[in-house]
């Protein structure tokens, strides 16, 4: 009986292992949404000056280009799940937070930030379409190999948020094992990482099997991305808890 009520209140702080996430709120909310609005506006303001130097004036809709503006605030949240790791994981062990509830709480944010980011980034997408890329055919959201297909630029919110997520926990989960293992070993275990993609590239090139995979690439629409980038967000999730489990916060 006791053991069930132990439990209960274990789980009982999840929610506010989630909101220590947020404790700061610049840090997880301010900082990304203030990178996206400025890589936004930092990538139009670049695309207005290429027409101008191209002298075509006024008659600012060319031919359409397209930027990777989108990514920086991706980045951006990929460093603040790697900042919880170092900063609010020690900070929840003062608090006596046990590691699967802190884990918990921390997925669940992330899951939040990497749903927001989806949706702004569908929404920016969306008024890149309706506006013509704002009348001067910039796009740094409304990318075809994304928003065309099934479902559209949903779709592409889709897949941008499943990404995010997956890359949050692979920062997540790569900054705990650097905390459990030490240098050393996390160097011996990114060298072999490395080895091991560099022969798994060696293997298809010798096989000439590039036109294979670009051909598989090609065939692909965000749903079907979406749906192959869950595997390894889940795997990742489940190799941050193992981590985590024996992880001991760095001293300051």
């Amino acid at each position: 009986m006791s053991a069930v009520a132990e439990q209960r209140s274990s789980f009982a702080r999840v929610p506010a292992a989630f909101r220590l996430q947020f404790a700061v709120p610049g840090t997880m909310i301010g900082v990304p949404v203030l990178v996206f609005v400025a890589a936004w506006a930092l990538a139009l303001g670049i695309v207005v000056w290429v027409h101008q130097v191209d002298d075509r004036g006024a008659d600012l809709a060319a031919e359409p280009i397209y930027t990777g503006a989108s990514q920086a605030a991706l980045w951006c949240l990929v460093f603040m799940a790697a900042y919880s790791a170092t900063h609010a994981f020690p900070f929840s062990m003062a608090l006596s937070y046990s590691r699967r509830v802190f884990v918990i709480g921390a997925f669940l944010a992330f899951a939040a930030l990497s749903l927001g980011f989806g949706a702004a980034y569908a929404l920016a997408a969306w008024i890149e379409d309706i506006t013509g890329g704002y009348g001067i055919e910039a796009y740094n959201f409304d990318l075809p190999y994304l928003t065309e297909g099934p479902g559209g630029i949903l779709s592409a919110g889709l897949a941008m948020t499943v990404v995010c997520l997956m890359l949050m926990l692979l920062a997540f989960g790569v900054t705990m094992f650097y905390q459990r293992v030490g240098l050393l070993a996390f160097w011996a275990a990114l060298l072999g990482t490395v080895a091991v993609l560099a022969a798994a590239v060696m293997l298809v090139t010798v096989n000439d099997g590039w036109g294979t995979v670009w051909e598989w690439l090609q065939n692909q629409t965000a749903l079907s991305i979406s749906g192959w980038l869950m595997l390894p967000t889940l795997g990742f999730g489940v190799l941050s808890y193992v981590t985590i489990r024996k992880s001991v916060p760095a001293s300051s």
